[in-house]
């Protein structure tokens, strides 16, 4: 804890003592933001699935048909379709629990802001972005 005579600029740290707590600041601000992107590597998995299951599989999207009697194209579609939909439910489900937990649960339990967490949770789909990007310009 700071005295008065440090708080005044007298003490032997005066220089020190303003500074840390403007990085701490700072810290706290964008600790969101890279937990947030830390979370989006894996996230990659299940947004990715969403991606083929929307435009690749999309005849197979939805049909719960057995594979003798599905009607929506090649047996290799029928098979990446069923893969797709895992690693979009499971992975996503774990990933919106996650996500739940750390954005707004635990910023509540500990008394944080939790709008400046959940706003933060929009920078999960970036690396997903950039992977995209980075494979339609080298392809």
């Amino acid at each position: 804890m700071p005295t008065q005579e440090d708080q005044q600029g007298h003490g032997g740290h005066a220089g020190q003592g303003a500074e840390a707590p403007q990085w701490r600041a700072r810290w706290r601000r964008l600790a969101p933001v890279g937990i947030n992107l830390m979370f989006g590597v894996p996230a990659v998995i299940p947004l990715h699935s969403a991606w083929l299951l929307l435009t690749d599989y999309r005849s197979c999207a939805l049909d719960t048909a057995p594979v003798g009697l599905s009607d929506c194209g090649d047996i290799s579609v029928v098979e990446g379709a069923g893969w797709a939909r895992l690693g979009l439910l499971v992975l996503g489900g774990l990933g919106l629990l996650l996500v739940l937990a750390v954005d707004v649960l635990f910023p509540a339990a500990t008394g944080r802001p939790w709008r400046r967490w959940l706003a933060a949770s929009l920078a999960i789909p970036v690396p997903y972005l950039l992977a995209v990007l980075t494979f339609a310009i080298f392809d």
